[in-house]
Order: C-alpha cells, then sequence, then structure tokens
C-alpha cells in the first residue's frame, strides 16, 4: 500500500534537530495552510505574537466544523491535523499571522500563515486556491496579469512577517500556493532574499515568460524547489523553465493535483524520471495555444468563460462536484445563449485549441510508438538474459 504525507507524518518521528526540513515537511505543511484557523490564531495586524499557538494546541473538536467547512478534502484534512497533534516531529511548531483576504470586486482569494519550525527558522505557508469560484478565476487571471492581487498580497505578508520574526525564512505552497512562495521570495527586498532559506512549489503554475529572464527571478532560483506529479497539468500551466522534480502518484489525470495522492516511501517522495506522455501532449499543446493568444485575447476568454460560468449560479466548484451533470447541462445551455460578442471570442479562442491539439496528435502518437518500441526491446532483452542465466 502507497504511503502518503498523512502516512509520512505519522511514521517519521525523529524532530527537526535530528532530521532537518525537507520538501516532504514543505508539501505537509503547505496542505495544512487549507485548514481555517482563523477562529483562534491572530491575524498579521495583531503584530508580534508572545507565544505561537502548536499544531497540537489546535487539535480541538469544537472548532472542526469551522476548520473544515467548504473543503475539497475535509476528511483527510482532519486526518493530517490528528497525525501534526500527535507527532514528535510536527506537533510543537507554533502557527502565527493567519491573514486571509476574499475581495470577489478584486478577483482576489488569498490566506497566508507562518509556521515556528525551530527559534532560527520560520515556514511562511501561501494557502493554494481554494473551492471558490474567485479562487479559480484568479488562477486564470494569471495567464495575462502580473502581478495578480494574491501575488501582491503575498509580497507584503513576506515583508512584514520578517519584520517581526528572526533568524531564516522559507517559502512554500501548494498549486497557487507555490506560485505566490516564489513571487514573494523573488520581488523581496535584497536584505529579506539573504535571509530565504528555500521556496518550495509543490504543483504549482509558472510565471509568463517575461518574468523567468528578470533578475528578481535569477537572484532566487538556485532556492526554488518545484514539484509535480507525474501527470501534471496545473504546475506546467504557462512558462515553466523552473527545474523540477517529478513525484508518483496514485491518482489519475488533474486528480493527482491533490497533495495525498502523491507517493512517499522512506521518508521522501518516490520520484519519476519523465512526465507521462500523455501530460507532456497535454502541456505542450496547452502552452503552444497560449503563446499564440496576445494578453487581450486571453483576457477576453477568461472573461467571457467566467461570465457563462457565474450564469449558472455556481459560487464554489463544490457545488459543480455535486451536482455536475444538471450544471454542465446549464453551462452548455448557457454559452448558446451568451450575447454574441461573448459567444464569438469562446467559439473562436476554444476553435484554436481544438485546432492546435489535433495538429500535435501525429507528433504524440508516433512518440507513443517509440516509446511502445523500446519498452518491448527492453523486455525481450530481459527474457533473453534470463534465458541464457538458466541455461
Amino acid at each position: 500500500m502507497s504511503e502518503t504525507i498523512i502516512d509520512y507524518v505519522k511514521n517519521e518521528l525523529r524532530t527537526f534537530a535530528e532530521h532537518p526540513f525537507h520538501e516532504v515537511d514543505s508539501l505537509v505543511l503547505a496542505q495544512f495552510s487549507y485548514i481555517h484557523l482563523g477562529n483562534l490564531i491572530a491575524p498579521l495586524s495583531a503584530g508580534a505574537v508572545r507565544k505561537p499557538l502548536t499544531l497540537q494546541q489546535l487539535y480541538r473538536a469544537e472548532c472542526f466544523p469551522h476548520y473544515f467547512a467548504d473543503q475539497i478534502d475535509a476528511v483527510k484534512n482532519r486526518k493530517l491535523l490528528a497525525a501534526c497533534a500527535a507527532s514528535p516531529r510536527f506537533r510543537d511548531i507554533g502557527v502565527a499571522y493567519y491573514e486571509q483576504d476574499f475581495d470577489e470586486a478584486q478577483e482576489k482569494q488569498f490566506c497566508a500563515m507562518t509556521f515556528f519550525i525551530n527559534a532560527d527558522t520560520v515556514y511562511l505557508a501561501f494557502r493554494g486556491t481554494d473551492s471558490t469560484l474567485i479562487g479559480w478565476k484568479e488562477d486564470f487571471n494569471m495567464a495575462f496579469l502580473t502581478p495578480v492581487p494574491s501575488q501582491e498580497a503575498a509580497y507584503h505578508y513576506t515583508l512584514a512577517v520578517s519584520k517581526l520574526v528572526r533568524g531564516q525564512l522559507i517559502l512554500g505552497g501548494h498549486s497557487k500556493g507555490g506560485n505566490l512562495a516564489v513571487y514573494a521570495a523573488m520581488m523581496s527586498p535584497p536584505r529579506l532574499q539573504n535571509r530565504i532559506l528555500s521556496i518550495y512549489s509543490h504543483d504549482g503554475p509558472g510565471f509568463r515568460d517575461n518574468v523567468f529572464a528578470s533578475d528578481p527571478y535569477l537572484r532566487m532560483k538556485d532556492r526554488i524547489h518545484k514539484t509535480l506529479p507525474q501527470s501534471s497539468l496545473v504546475g506546467m500551466l504557462l512558462e515553466h523553465q523552473e527545474d523540477y522534480a517529478i513525484v508518483e502518484s496514485t491518482a489519475v489525470g488533474i486528480t493527482q493535483h491533490n497533495p495525498y495522492s502523491w507517493v512517499v516511501r522512506n521518508g521522501d517522495f518516490v520520484r519519476l524520471r519523465t512526465l507521462t506522455s500523455g501530460a507532456d501532449y497535454l502541456n505542450r499543446t496547452l502552452s503552444e495555444w497560449l503563446s499564440g493568444l496576445s494578453n487581450e485575447q486571453r483576457e477576453q476568454f477568461v472573461d467571457a468563460l467566467y461570465s457563462v460560468i457565474s450564469a449558472t449560479g455556481l459560487t464554489s466548484v463544490l457545488e459543480l462536484r455535486e451536482n455536475w451533470q444538471t450544471e454542465f447541462a446549464i453551462l452548455l445551455e448557457n454559452m448558446k445563449n451568451t450575447d454574441e460578442p461573448t459567444k464569438h471570442i469562446l467559439q473562436e479562442t476554444l476553435r484554436s485549441l481544438i485546432h492546435m491539439t489535433v495538429r500535435n496528435l501525429p507528433a504524440q502518437m508516433k512518440k507513443e510508438q517509440l516509446n511502445h518500441k523500446k519498452t518491448a526491446k527492453s523486455r525481450k532483452r530481459g527474457i533473453t538474459n534470463g534465458s541464457k542465466q538458466d541455461q
């Protein structure tokens, strides 16, 4: 049976003094940041705190209804909290400076919190995209806008926390949170950058291509650690010139974005050499498609698509998951009945995506045939060698 980050928390009994902080720890805290702690943890605006609450102290049954409300992985998040509260590695980690800002008018969904690993190191966790449609809309806005409101918020949060804590900083997050961590680090002033030990982006989307050539990004490049599941889609969106490690996942397709599907063994991620051929094909196609669209076209498409989705009355992706057949039918009907300019934008943009998909298909099929032949030859060679050894 494959182990998850919950199993890792249960089984890793060494303290951080005995075994240093690493990327699996980062994913644990990045996922922990999806828990709603606003009723217990003081906001950043409250200033310095005398003593942060520990993960063990956060295990309060009376708070569970608030902690896990409107979450995609509420059951597993609850198990993660329980594991952390019992763990000698995690239970004494303090939490402070809980900051949350949801602004529909700005199309902003932001949340961050600070974990005190030890006396000299803090981890700033940026929450990824939540279940709200506004959160997903802000993700899509990254295709044509830099910075989006949450990126600016992540930078200001990092700057403010750095003035309240001492020692080194580690930044990280899952999904959009990983992108926010990278943005906050690279935009920080040099004096603060010198205090940033590492940045972890767990299947976080990339940036527009001009970012990777910028001096702020290049100054932090060697400290960025990006991890992707084998069929990553989200983490490969936009430009993705970062180096990355590929992690085995027990899920299929887009559901590999869920960190609870990432495989851990002997205290570390199980790594793979390459993305799946299907993921490579889809990511290459989407990148080519986006590069062929102007900023104005990207913005028009995102706004048009969001207007159609909003017309269904949905406010959360959880509603879509629960009644997907009904809501999908309404969505298709809304696309047919929308105004002509919006309909034209959607049709033309989607048509270009379909064209790109079909154009890349022959090359993908040829690649898969070659991979199949290589695999067959390897197996045949193995059988032959085995027969010789038997003689």
